[in-house]
């Protein structure tokens, strides 16, 4: 059985999630803020928060090779 996405992530911990604007889909930066069973709640670069329930929408950051920064 999979892993909960509550217990894949920890607060503060530097992901992905895959948005779609209805013309562009990207893999947007953002930052765990609070675990909430079924998903986690997280801030993307630019203050909104999303509620993501599905693991196919998140993933980890790999740090950034030119800066080593994993800050949203």
């Amino acid at each position: 059985m999979p892993l909960r996405l509550t217990e894949q992530y920890s607060t503060g911990e530097a992901v992905e999630i895959y948005l779609s604007d209805g013309r562009d889909v990207t893999w947007r930066p953002a930052i765990v803020v609070l675990l909430q069973h079924p998903g986690v709640w997280v801030r993307a670069a630019d203050g909104r928060t999303w509620f993501v329930t599905n693991g196919r929408r998140i993933r980890k950051r790999a740090e950034d090779s030119e800066s080593g920064r994993t800050e949203a």
